[in-house]
């Protein structure tokens, strides 16, 4: 009998999806054009986004720096109070201030599959529609 089997757990190991997640809560503002990494150490199971500013701010999000930027248009934008949820698997996401100067809040549960063990997600990669 050998003991060669190495396991380890990668973004398609499903009970890691089924089971309750660890939170992640952070806030922060950013400015015009800034852009900000929110890293995640572990790979997401849900992910939630709330535009904490005024009306009139905005704010941009992407999966890639590379998708903020306005030839590449892969992101969606977040008016003043405006929130965005989804079951999405992410070991980081990308926010950018796109008019004003916005606040924001990140929700995220984490699994427990090691942001290291995660695919990487760029077109470069064959990933469209992230930048």
């Amino acid at each position: 009998m050998t003991a060669n089997n190495q396991f380890y757990m990668g973004e398609g190991y499903v009970p890691a999806y089924q089971i309750s997640a660890t939170p992640f809560v952070t806030s922060s503002n950013v400015t015009l054009g800034q852009i900000k990494e929110i890293p995640f150490r572990y790979v997401t199971q849900f992910v939630v986004v709330k535009n904490t500013g005024p009306t009139s701010s905005v704010l941009s999000i992407g999966f890639t720096e590379n998708g903020l930027k306005p030839e590449n248009s892969n992101f969606f934008v977040l008016s003043g109070s405006e929130s965005f949820s989804s079951e999405l698997r992410v070991d980081r996401i990308f926010i950018s201030g796109s008019s004003g100067s916005p606040t924001f809040s990140v929700v995220a549960g984490l699994t427990g599959i090691n942001e290291s063990r995660f695919l990487l997600v760029t077109a470069s990669n064959g990933f469209s529609g992230v930048g």
